[in-house]
């Protein structure tokens, strides 16, 4: 897995570990901006101008045992990706510790939820529900479908939609709170996601969720996102269920800046969030 660079505050072994960072460079099913397959590792220079010590959670990054193990292969076949994405994700939890997932397109989500089969939560301005885009099933655009083919559509709850085909409509996709709703209250959505979380979750972040102001490099941008700031109030509620995480749908190409930025400051938010928990219990 080369990498030479790696997230800030990431000194721990793996052996000694509780957290364990990876980075998917794919982005072959991209259907307009491309580029996502560079994020990773924008994500890691981003992560060195911030500081270690989460202000909102009185928490140093440095306490948490977090390890960059660097990227996976390159791939162009989506299916050959996901089947390492597995492997991976199957090494980690394997060992008892907790993955975080740097995409990448968010096709690489099914990998992980193949190996943890645990309920999602996703942010996302797309339902991505088709059952395949541009003849492919492994898209982008197809990722919930293929998740609910995993979990099931009643363990699937996506927030920040803004965006929907007549196909998806047609085929009553997955639990949805519009990015509209959340922004005029978010009571509603976070009430049904503390009774979503009554089992483990993974945590599912594509970037475009965010409104183009908060996140402008990704790969399909769609106006009147939510605040980025949702995602901690959401971490306060499955914090003490949440067994993954990853990070999708970014482009350094267009970005500037402020994508990757926030991308490494949620990497630090999240593992805040779960360790002040655990220390509090």
């Amino acid at each position: 897995m080369p990498s030479p660079l790696k997230f800030c505050d990431s000194s721990d072994t793996y052996e000694t570990s509780k957290y364990v960072l990876f980075g998917v460079p794919f982005d072959s099913t991209v259907s307009f901006r491309p580029g996502e397959r560079l994020a990773p590792n924008r994500i890691r220079e981003s992560s060195y101008n911030i500081e270690s010590y989460s202000l909102r959670k009185k928490y140093d990054i440095r306490d948490a045992g977090l390890y960059d193990m660097g990227d996976i292969s390159e791939h162009h076949n989506p299916e050959d990706m996901l089947e390492e994405v597995f492997s991976t994700v199957d090494e980690i939890v394997s060992d008892g510790k907790f993955p975080i997932m740097l995409g990448g397109e968010h096709s690489i989500t099914t990998g992980a939820v193949r190996r943890l089969k645990k309920k999602v939560v996703f942010i996302d301005a797309h339902t991505d529900f088709r059952d395949s885009y541009l003849r492919e099933r492994y898209s982008h655009a197809s990722v919930a479908r293929r998740v609910s083919e995993i979990v099931e559509k009643r363990n699937i709850v996506s927030l920040g939609i803004r965006s929907i085909s007549p196909e998806e409509i047609e085929t009553v996709p997955q639990k949805f709170f519009t990015s509209y709703e959340i922004r005029n209250d978010p009571h509603k959505a976070l009430e049904y996601l503390k009774q979503f979380a009554d089992d483990d979750i993974y945590f599912s972040i594509d970037f475009d969720g965010f409104d183009p102001s908060f996140a402008p490099g990704v790969g399909t941008p769609e106006p009147f996102g939510i605040d980025p700031i949702i995602v901690l109030d959401i971490m306060e509620i499955i914090k003490k269920k949440i067994v993954g995480v990853d990070l999708v749908e970014m482009t350094p190409l267009y970005d500037n800046g402020n994508t990757s930025m926030l991308a490494a400051r949620l990497i630090q938010e999240i593992i805040a969030s779960i360790e002040s928990d655990t220390n509090d219990k």
